[in-house]
């Protein structure tokens, strides 16, 4: 392969997101869309390029993209906040959004960088977690269910693959962690049962629960294999 495979495919990508990403921002004058649009067109380029390069942090330094990715976050969720009504329903649309351009980079800077001696595998669990509960809690509150359970999935996957990569998946949290997401998922459904109105929004939540511990003990113990 040539050598230079992985930065021609850094170039293509960025070339790529670049122009229909610009085109998206003249054209419709949608900041989020036009991120969403490079992310779409560039990441898998960058993925090809950091599996084929024996360095990928001499071009793609962790903490100098994560920064960068975290900064077209923000700026995701100010523009959608900015084009709808400033709603809980709103933020938790713009929020996944950011997810979607933030959490790719960062497994990146996990994976090839030294992430900084504050961030304690802890402070990200309890901090993961606890996020994750408000992002269910909000999703029902505000009728987004959806963009709030996949946000809190998300969010859930990302600190505690972060924590496992670290201290490893003991045998006694592989038992524990799946039935504390399937009684949380019960308790959502019965929650939902004994209100009035519509289940879809506790189901909803319920299957982010449920399937959010599972997923974590899958992924973690492959990657451990």
């Amino acid at each position: 392969m040539n050598r230079y495979a992985p930065e021609l495919a850094l170039v293509a990508g960025g070339l790529l997101g670049t122009v229909f990403g610009g085109f998206v921002l003249f054209s419709v004058g949608e900041f989020y869309s036009a991120v969403i649009v490079c992310v779409l067109f560039g990441y898998p380029f960058a993925a090809y390029a950091i599996y084929n390069d024996d360095e990928p942090t001499t071009v793609l330094p962790p903490r100098a993209v994560t920064g960068v990715a975290g900064l077209a976050g923000v700026g995701v969720v100010l523009d959608v906040l900015r084009l709808s009504s400033t709603t809980l329903g709103s933020l938790l649309f713009g929020f996944l959004l950011a997810l979607v351009v933030f959490l790719p980079v960062a497994a990146y800077a996990t994976q090839y960088g030294t992430p900084p001696t504050w961030l304690s595998p802890r402070l990200v669990e309890r901090t993961g977690t606890l996020l994750a509960v408000g992002l269910l809690a909000a999703g029902i509150a505000s009728g987004a269910s959806t963009a709030g359970s996949i946000s809190a999935l998300l969010v859930f996957l990302a600190a505690t693959l972060f924590v496992a990569r670290s201290t490893g998946v003991s045998r006694r949290r592989r038992s524990v962690v799946p039935v504390a997401g399937l009684l949380t998922a019960a308790g959502l459904l019965a929650v939902g049962v004994v209100r009035s109105g519509s289940l879809d929004p506790w189901v909803t939540a319920a299957l982010a629960a449920a399937f959010g511990p599972l997923l974590y003990i899958v992924l973690a113990t492959s990657a451990q294999t």
